[in-house]
């Protein structure tokens, strides 16, 4: 990957890397060795970076893929964000950055905030902690 990068390019756009699991090992090469300690930018569009979170793939089949929890993830901002959630107590997490994550429900033709906080609550956490209190 890194062959074709070009000493010109500031940013780089990666859409939908979750195809194969060795693409965001791609993407994670990308950022080692043309991002990091550059000015450039990584822009990842619809990664499907909450299967890697929840541990969907895996570490036992997928060590390098579970290691990005401890080496890409954490250093990742992520900008806009918008998970639903379904059933009885459904909602959305969402996250408008620089803003809070805030887990938002419809209540009539209205979406209410019903809870907010700086850090991403994990996906397991508002579905069953934050949205059934709420």
């Amino acid at each position: 990957m890194v062959d074709r990068v070009k000493p010109e390019d500031e940013v780089f756009l990666v859409a939908y890397p979750y195809f194969n699991v060795n693409e965001m090992l791609v993407v994670e090469e990308l950022y080692k060795e043309a991002v990091l300690n550059t000015a450039r930018k990584l822009i990842i569009f619809n990664g499907e970076l909450d299967r890697i979170r929840s541990g969907y793939y895996p570490p036992f089949f997928y060590p390098k893929l579970a290691a990005l929890n401890k080496t890409l993830l954490p250093v990742m901002e992520t900008v806009y964000y918008i998970h639903n959630f379904k059933g009885r107590n459904g909602g959305r997490l969402f996250r408008c950055y620089p803003g809070p994550w805030k887990v938002l429900r419809s209540v009539g033709n209205k979406v209410i905030c019903v809870h907010e906080q700086d850090n991403m609550p994990s996906l397991k956490e508002v579905a069953l902690e934050i949205l059934p209190s709420a």
